[in-house]
């Protein structure tokens, strides 16, 4: 399960062609990514996310409906990130539009690396997504951050999920969305699971 979630340990960081930042509302994605470019790890930053109606977004969000790819481009401009090394993608309500619209906004035909800046916690969907739309030839490296559930409680990490009631409920959620979205051809495919595994997540799945 955490290989599933967190996927696995990453490669060596290295000069990516682009980074992508995955929409939300957390200061870590604008802190993260500006981070990565201040460290000469990405070209040119990519930033996805529109408004989406309904979605409890950060404590510290401030900007209404505004689209979360204005506001990380906003914050990466604040930090010191050109902006004419900032390409807005500001549609998208979902991971997988995160990746569709930005395909639309975004030449990713001569991209062999990205440095995929996301939660922690959302590494293994997201980069599967990246991985299911644009090919296995592109070499993903992630860079996450370190955050917790919904605001509030401890950080939740590959290391320390298995140690809180709420971690292993949260992993265990995450793993059925990542079985069903791969089933439905957004993301790459889990594959195949201990039978254990495999029915405990089908009892969950049902529940």
């Amino acid at each position: 399960m955490t290989a599933i979630v967190f996927d696995y340990p990453s490669p060596p960081l290295r000069l990516c062609d682009v980074i992508f930042v995955f929409g939300g509302s957390h200061p870590g994605l604008w802190q993260t990514a500006a981070k990565a470019y201040h460290a000469g790890l990405g070209k040119a930053i990519i930033a996805t996310g529109g408004h989406k109606p309904g979605v409890k977004y950060h404590a510290t969000w401030t900007d209404g409906e505004t689209p979360e790819a204005h506001v990380i481009r906003r914050e990466l401009i604040r930090l010191g990130v050109p902006e004419d090394r900032i390409i807005c993608e500001d549609r998208s309500t979902n991971s997988l539009e995160n990746v569709l619209f930005a395909m639309e906004v975004y030449d990713f035909s001569s991209v062999s690396s990205i440095l995929v800046v996301c939660k922690n916690y959302g590494v293994g969907r997201q980069c599967r997504t990246l991985r299911q739309q644009m090919g296995n030839s592109v070499i993903l490296i992630p860079y996450p951050f370190d955050t917790e559930i919904s605001g509030h409680g401890p950080f939740i990490t590959r290391d320390t999920w298995v140690n809180y009631e709420e971690g292993r409920a949260f992993v265990l959620t995450q793993v059925v969305k990542i079985r069903r979205y791969g089933k439905l051809g957004h993301l790459e495919p889990i594959g195949t699971m201990s039978s254990g595994l495999e029915a405990f997540v089908e009892r969950n799945s049902e529940s």
